[in-house]
C-alpha cells in the first residue's frame, strides 16, 4: 500500500457518530462512541441532526471550498469512512452504529449464498440485469439490522429521517431543510437523520476530488448559503454534517479487456468497482492471481480472503453470521486512481471504494445556534477569554490588543457580528464576513491569541537539542527549546530550516497536560515527541534535568 492509502480506524470513524447521539439521547449504542462528537454533545441539546452529504469527501471541501468559507470553518475534525468507502456499506453503518461486517450491507453488489447470486442491494436486482433477484426484499431479508432509528423509538425518543428515498419524501434539498426546521419547533426532544445524494453524483460526472471543478465550486457554494440561512434560525439545535465517504478523480479499466483474466472466474466481481471480491474457479487461483497482478500490479492490492479476515478491514466487531459467504476467493484493494469496470462501459470522472485517503477521510462540520449566547456582544468576548484560559491560564482582557473592537449590529433588518480595527493615526477597518456566533468567538481568539503569549515572557531555557546538531531529510533543527515563562506555565520551542526556507513553532501546554506525572505529559505530547529528528519519547524521557525543569516531582 502506498503513502496514500489509509486503512480504517474503528475508533474514529463515521460509524462512531451515531453511536455517540444513541448515548446522548439514552439509548443502548451499538458500538464505540466518536471522542470528537461527545465533546459537542456534552452542551445538552433538544434536538441533534446528522445530516449526509454523499460523497463530500475532506478533500472535496479542501479543492472547492476556500479556507474562508462557511463549511471550513466549521469543520471541527475529521474522521474515516468505513471498508468499503461507498454508500451502501457507509450509509449503512451511519443508520446502524454498526461496522460493515456486522451489518452485511458491504457494497452495492453483494453476494448471498442463500440464492446463490450476486444482487445490486438498493435495486433488489441480480448482477448487470433488471430481473428481480426473489419476490422479497434479499438484503433486508437475508441481512436484517436494528437501526438507529429502533433504538431510539425503543428509549422513548422522537425520530426521523429526511431522504428523497424516505418517506415521506422529500424531493429537494431545501424540502429538507424546511422539514427540519418544522420538526425543530416541536417541543420534545429528537433526532433527525438527514440524507441528500449530491455531491456524489456531480463528482462521478464531472471530477473534483483531487482538483477544483467549477460544478463541484458551485454545489457547495449554493448549499453552504442555505445552510448558513438554516442555522439562524435554529434554537437548541446541534447540527452535524458529514459525508459517507470520499471520492478520488478516476481512469477506469474494463475487465472484459483481459478474457484470460475474465475465464478465471466462476461468476462476476461482486462488493464495489474500486474494491472487488473474486470467486475463482476451481484449480485457476494460482492462475488468476500471476495475471491479475501482472495486470494491475501497483494499481491494486490483491489479498487473500484469510488476510481480509485477519487484517479486519470490514470493522473489528461481532461479524454478521453471512459475512463470510459474501467474501470471494480474493479481494482487489484500490490503492491507485484506477477503477474496475465489468458489467457495462462506465465513464466515470470519479470514483469511490478503495482507501485512497481522498475516498477515506471526510469532515465532521459543526454548527450550533446562530447567537448561541444572545445579543450582547460581551458574552462573546468573554466566552473567548475563558476558552484562551483554558490554554493559556494567566489570559486577561488586559493582556487583549485594544485595537480591536467587537459588536453586533443591525444591517438590513439582520443582526450580525461586526469587527473594527482602529489604527493608531485614527483610521479604522470594519469587517462583515457573515460570521455566527461560534466563528465569531474563534475570531476573536485568532485576533488575541499572539498578544496573549506576547505578554508571557520567557523566565528560563532548557536546550533538549543534541549537541551535535541533527539532519533530518536535508532540514537542520536549529533549536529544541523547553522554556519557563514569567506568568506561569510552560512551552516548547521548535525551529528547522534547510539551504532556503525554515520555520518556527512554541506550544505552549495546558494545565491538564501538567497536572499529571511527568510520563503522562510524555504521553501527551505524541506530535511534539513524534520522532522527528531523532528527538523520541525515550530520549525526552532520559534528558537529564527536563523533568526537574518542568516541575514534576519524583
Amino acid at each position: 500500500m502506498d503513502y496514500l492509502s489509509v486503512l480504517p480506524d474503528y475508533k474514529n470513524c463515521i460509524v462512531n457518530l451515531p453511536n455517540s447521539i444513541l448515548k446522548y439521547f439514552g439509548a443502548e449504542p451499538a458500538g464505540d462512541t466518536s471522542e470528537l462528537l461527545d465533546k459537542y454533545l456534552k452542551d445538552g441539546y433538544r434536538n441533534v441532526i446528522l445530516m449526509v452529504l454523499d460523497g463530500m469527501g475532506s478533500s472535496v471541501l479542501v479543492w472547492n471550498s476556500g479556507s474562508d468559507k462557511f463549511f471550513r470553518k466549521h469543520n471541527a475534525g475529521t474522521v474515516d469512512s468505513v471498508f468499503p468507502s461507498a454508500t451502501v456499506a457507509a450509509t449503512t453503518s451511519l443508520m446502524t452504529g454498526l461496522q460493515p461486517c456486522e451489518h452485511g450491507w458491504i457494497g452495492w453488489d453483494v453476494y448471498y449464498k442463500d440464492i446463490d447470486q450476486i444482487v445490486t442491494v438498493y435495486k433488489n436486482t441480480l448482477l448487470g440485469k433488471k430481473k428481480k433477484a426473489a419476490d422479497y426484499f434479499v438484503a433486508g431479508t437475508i441481512t436484517p439490522y436494528k437501526s438507529v432509528f429502533d433504538r431510539l423509538t425503543e428509549a422513548g425518543v422522537k425520530n426521523y429521517c429526511l431522504s428523497p428515498y424516505a418517506e415521506p419524501k422529500t424531493e429537494t434539498f431545501e424540502e429538507i431543510l424546511d422539514k427540519a426546521k418544522e420538526l425543530c419547533a416541536q417541543p420534545e426532544r429528537k433526532y433527525i437523520y438527514a440524507y441528500w445524494p449530491s455531491p456524489d453524483d456531480l463528482l462521478h460526472k464531472y471530477g473534483g476530488a483531487n482538483d477544483e471543478h467549477p460544478k463541484i465550486v458551485e454545489f457547495l457554494e449554493d448549499v453552504e448559503k442555505k445552510i448558513s440561512e438554516f442555522t439562524r434560525g435554529m434554537k437548541d439545535t446541534l447540527l452535524i454534517i458529514t459525508a459517507d465517504h470520499g471520492h478520488v478523480d478516476t481512469k477506469m479499466s474494463q475487465l472484459e479487456d483481459y478474457p484470460e483474466l475474465m475465464d478465471c472466474m466462476e461468476r462476476l466481481p461482486a462488493i464495489e468497482p474500486r474494491l472487488a471480491t473474486f470467486f475463482i474457479k476451481k484449480g485457476r487461483k494460482r492462475e488468476f492471481r500471476t495475471l491479475f497482478n501482472r495486470i494491475y500490479k501497483d494499481k491494486f492490492d490483491l489479498l487473500t480472503k484469510k488476510e481480509v479476515l485477519e487484517r479486519k478491514l470490514f470493522g473489528t466487531g461481532t461479524e454478521h453470521p453471512k459475512f463470510r459467504d459474501m467474501l470471494g476467493d480474493y479481494i482487489a484493494v484500490a490503492t491507485s486512481d484506477l477503477t474496475l469496470i465489468h458489467t457495462k462501459k462506465v465513464k466515470w470522472a470519479a470514483a469511490h471504494g478503495g482507501i485512497y485517503e481522498s475516498e477515506m477521510r471526510v469532515p465532521v462540520l459543526i454548527f450550533k445556534e446562530y447567537f448561541l449566547l444572545g445579543t450582547d456582544i460581551d458574552a462573546y468576548v468573554n466566552e473567548a477569554l475563558e476558552r484562551l484560559k483554558k490554554q493559556y491560564p494567566w489570559a486577561k482582557k488586559s493582556l487583549f490588543k485594544k485595537n480591536y473592537r467587537y459588536a453586533i449590529e443591525d444591517v438590513d433588518g439582520q443582526k450580525k457580528f461586526i469587527k473594527y480595527y482602529d489604527r493608531d493615526d485614527g483610521t479604522s477597518s470594519r469587517y462583515d464576513k457573515d460570521w455566527d456566533g461560534e466563528l465569531f468567538i474563534n475570531e476573536i481568539i485568532s485576533d488575541q491569541e499572539s498578544y496573549i503569549t506576547d505578554a508571557n515572557k520567557i523566565k528560563d531555557v532548557l536546550d533538549v537539542k543534541p549537541a551535535g546538531g541533527v539532519d533530518c531529510h536535508g532540514w537542520y533543527l536549529e533549536a529544541f527549546e523547553f522554556r519557563s515563562h514569567v506568568l506561569g506555565g510552560y512551552s516548547a520551542f521548535v525551529q528547522a530550516g534547510d539551504r532556503s526556507a525554515g520555520g518556527s513553532r512554541e506550544f505552549f501546554f495546558t494545565h491538564e497536560q501538567m497536572s499529571g506525572t511527568f510520563e503522562d505529559f510524555l504521553d501527551s505530547n505524541e506530535e511534539l515527541l513524534s520522532g522527528h529528528f531523532g528527538l523520541t519519547r525515550d530520549y525526552m524521557e532520559k534528558f537529564e534535568g527536563l523533568k526537574e525543569f518542568l516541575g514534576f516531582k519524583e
